[in-house]
């Protein structure tokens, strides 16, 4: 999930690790990896189910009376079992909130990548290839869709329904080529109860982007601080929902005022400079 997202570039993206089952490499740049087979069945459990000891045979009948006719036992209907594809399984590093895949893939071909994820989180996907043609779908574990692969699309983002492994296909265009995967799962800033501020502290593994998600509401205000980096990274912000940026990290800032324009997720990025690792703090107040 190779295309680096530091000060100077356009695309947002973090760390990664791709565990035995699926790609490594030393930081800033991402590996090249070859998925290896991780195949997942989920399959109906069938309950056996005894007779009820009423419907038994009495062990003494008159010889007046017909015994009773036995009733067969009921089963719970078989669901249809799941077969999910073989894929290479994408571990962030620790503190990283996005993981990027480089490897080729040939014309029309399609590679499977997986990774489990919280529900209420966030997802960006994002896929690159020199001629554009490279394309994505994403599964939940218990097969529901939610990206088509016929739709065609390069990119996807969403909130996640539930906790559980997510499974994205990715699909060769007209001709063999190299492309590059970033997953982006910003990590959820909660304030505890009562209090207007939450404190975060972590660094840019690998070099990469670090993002974080917090929910806020129309004209409250918005203050940040980025605490500890000199002038070794910087923040930006923009809203989930519209898309919109609100703080370039062209503009190199460490702090942050804004009064907040929608009710929506807004998405905080620390942005380290020319892919270094950042130790930093961050101070976030919603009033």
């Amino acid at each position: 999930m190779t295309i680096h997202t530091r000060v100077g570039t356009a695309v947002v993206l973090a760390a990664i690790l791709i565990s035995t089952a699926a790609c490594a490499g030393s930081a800033p740049s991402a590996p090249t990896m070859s998925p290896n087979a991780v195949g997942t069945v989920v399959a109906a459990t069938i309950f056996a189910l005894t007779q009820d000891s009423a419907l038994n045979t009495p062990t003494s009948i008159p010889s007046t009376q017909a015994p009773p006719t036995p009733v067969p036992p009921t089963f719970p209907p078989i669901g249809p079992t799941q077969i999910l594809p073989n894929a290479a399984r994408i571990n962030f590093l620790t503190g990283a909130t996005t993981g990027v895949v480089t490897a080729p893939i040939p014309a029309g071909g399609s590679q499977f990548y997986v990774l489990k994820a919280l529900q209420g989180q966030p997802m960006i996907l994002m896929v690159n290839s020199i001629n554009g043609d490279v394309t994505l779908s994403l599964k939940t574990q218990g097969g529901t869709t939610m990206l088509n692969a016929a739709s065609k699309q390069s990119s996807w983002q969403g909130i996640l329904p539930q906790t559980e492994d997510y499974y994205i296909g990715v699909y060769g265009g007209a001709t063999a080529e190299n492309f590059t995967l970033s997953v982006q799962i910003p990590a959820r800033i909660k304030f505890d109860p009562g209090a207007d501020s939450a404190i975060v502290s972590g660094n840019t593994a690998g070099g990469y982007n670090v993002a974080y998600v917090l929910f806020a509401g129309q004209n409250q205000l918005m203050n940040l601080s980025l605490n500890g980096v000199g002038s070794d990274a910087v923040l930006s912000v923009y809203g989930f929902s519209d898309g919109q940026p609100y703080l370039r990290y062209v503009t190199e800032q460490t702090t942050f005022d804004f009064k907040l324009p929608s009710t929506q997720d807004y998405i905080v990025q620390v942005v380290p400079r020319a892919g270094q690792v950042v130790n930093y703090t961050l101070v976030v107040k919603i009033k």
